[in-house]
């Protein structure tokens, strides 16, 4: 009997973190279209909100319209393939985590030159910037989504951007645990 109990056990935690992968999965895409979209407002509903201490959500959607507005930014994310990976759902003392790498691959235009010089200069781990012309550049490689559920998230996933650019923020919101175990399976993809 106590086997029989041990095997059903084990076959509901697998197919929880399975609907969890699956959940993950459709939440990526959906991130990726307002994304390609610039659905600024869309995405910060769907990000972790710690970040939101360190930047209030308001600020945040208004610092990134203005820069596409006011500074005349235009944006195009480019039809590449994803090359999805993901690490599979990870269960720690306060929260569950997932982490997935994907391609991505965008041109930003911009109307003065000085801006995507900066950008051109910009040390970016995992990505290449290609200066297509004067006012144009291109920005590809891989980068690093979180899915994080926890006490803060009210146990639904949620999202954080964890590529090297981002480091200084995300150690400043999430715990020591999470930022080990993420930095392991960082390796695994």
């Amino acid at each position: 009997m106590k086997n029989l109990f041990l095997l059903f056990l084990i076959f509901s935690a697998s197919a929880i973190f399975a609907q969890d992968q699956e959940i993950i999965k459709r939440d990526f895409q959906t991130i990726i279209k307002y994304t390609s979209e610039m659905k600024i407002d869309d995405v910060l509903n769907m990000t972790y909100p710690q970040l939101f201490t360190v930047v209030p959500k308001a600020q945040m959607s208004a610092m990134a319209k203005g820069m596409l507005s006011g500074m005349g930014i235009k944006m195009i994310y480019e039809q590449v393939p994803l090359n999805l990976k993901m690490t599979p759902v990870k269960t720690l003392s306060k929260s569950s985590i997932c982490l997935s790498k994907y391609n991505q691959s965008m041109i930003m235009e911009a109307a003065d030159s000085s801006l995507l010089e900066m950008l051109t200069y910009a040390k970016m781990k995992d990505n290449i910037i290609e200066k297509l012309d004067a006012n144009k550049i291109r920005i590809k490689g891989s980068s690093y989504l979180l899915a994080i559920k926890d006490s803060f998230t009210k146990n639904t996933w949620k999202y954080l951007r964890y590529d090297d650019e981002n480091a200084e923020a995300n150690s400043k919101i999430l715990s020591k645990e999470i930022l080990t175990a993420v930095e392991k399976m960082k390796t695994s993809l």
